[in-house]
């Protein structure tokens, strides 16, 4: 469960920031700052599309790629919710 709950909350703040400022180096620094938070957790795949090329790659099981793919899609809708409001 750690490893979706980094996933989740990497994805949060990745959507979070570029939805508020669009910045290429604030979005550069808070996906630098989450690869340093989660990498050694979960891969600090951050995006659905990363966590199919390691699928392919074979590096993760089916079962454990659907559940990255639902905490980060999870996470950017909570996300783009904020942004909204």
């Amino acid at each position: 469960m750690k490893k979706y709950s980094v996933e989740f909350i990497g994805t949060f703040f990745l959507v979070l920031v570029i939805g508020l400022s669009g910045n290429p180096l604030a979005i550069g620094s808070i996906l630098m700052v989450m690869v340093y938070m989660g990498g050694h957790v979960s891969g600090a795949h951050y995006n659905p599309a990363v966590t199919l090329a390691v699928l392919m790659r074979k590096k993760i099981g089916s079962t454990e790629a659907v559940m990255y793919m639902v905490f980060q899609v999870f996470g950017a809708i909570l996300a783009a919710l904020f942004v909204y409001l």
